[in-house]
């Protein structure tokens, strides 16, 4: 046998071997390094995306908060102020008597409620005046309005210790509660509606007795969909619980579970 043969084709044999495996080695360390690279891209996009969701759902909430505040200062200013003037014109001018008539003293009850009316939409309405306000203040002026107005029964639950949120979460959280208030007080026939106020951060729940409505049957405009966007920009779900006849619940949770609480607390 001819060994000398044999190793001669030993030796090729090996370093083609050892350089086959070098360069297996080394495509499996660019797939690796690709891949890394292809997740690493991928994550970064995301980090994009989310960055830029967040800034869009910042400068929209900021444009809400700016729309809100002008509206409440040319309310509170400017259409306030017309009303004090037009009622203090009416009061200086009228006689005793004119006043005593039972339709002239209505009309100036009316007008003073009136001016008091649009001063406390304009406050409501001031972000700036949510930094003395918390929002279970708002709930329970509100829901005296509308016991004072006599348009249903309102029924206030509020937990002691609930944290107050941040300026903008309890004004869109106080903005979306008026819009469903509202609706069931227009278009149910609601006779009782029921407030309930607690958790860290803080869930709002609202529930008329009202007719109800089957919201897969039923199309019911923009509404819906706008107190479920506005509570999407401060991170919070609105959910509807309704059927003919059962009235309809609202519950505005938070998404995050990390407080978005400021100091302070509520009493019930």
């Amino acid at each position: 046998m001819n060994t000398g043969g044999v190793h001669d084709l030993f030796v090729p044999v090996v370093v083609a071997t050892a350089l086959l495996l070098l360069l297996l080695g080394f495509v499996v360390l660019l797939l690796i390094i690709n891949s890394s690279r292809r997740h690493r891209h991928r994550a970064e996009l995301a980090e994009l995306y989310l960055l830029r969701d967040a800034e869009v759902r910042r400068a929209e909430r900021e444009a809400t908060q700016h729309a809100m505040s002008e509206v409440g200062r040319e309310l509170h200013d400017n259409v306030g102020q017309l009303l004090t003037v037009a009622q203090m014109g009416l009061v200086d001018h009228l006689s005793e008597p004119a006043k005593a008539h039972p339709r002239v003293a209505t009309a100036l009850e009316a007008l003073d409620q009136a001016t008091e009316e649009v001063r406390r939409v304009g406050r409501s309405l001031n972000l700036d005046h949510w930094h003395q306000r918390g929002l279970a203040q708002a709930l329970e002026m509100e829901a005296t309005r509308l016991e004072r107005l006599g348009r249903a029964r309102v029924l206030l639950y509020l937990t002691p210790g609930v944290p107050d949120p941040t300026p903008d979460i309890k004004t869109i959280l106080f903005r979306a509660f008026q819009e469903v208030v509202s609706n069931a007080l227009r278009h149910s026939g609601a006779r009782t509606i029921t407030i309930d106020l607690g958790g860290n951060p803080p869930t709002l729940r609202v529930q008329d007795d009202g007719c109800g409505f089957d919201p897969n049957a039923q199309n019911h405009g923009s509404g819906l969909t706008n107190i479920r966007t506005r509570c999407r920009l401060i991170d919070y779900t609105a959910v509807l619980t309704t059927a003919p006849g059962q009235g309809c619940v609202w519950t505005f949770a938070p998404n995050n579970p990390h407080p978005h609480a400021t100091s302070g607390s509520l009493g019930g």
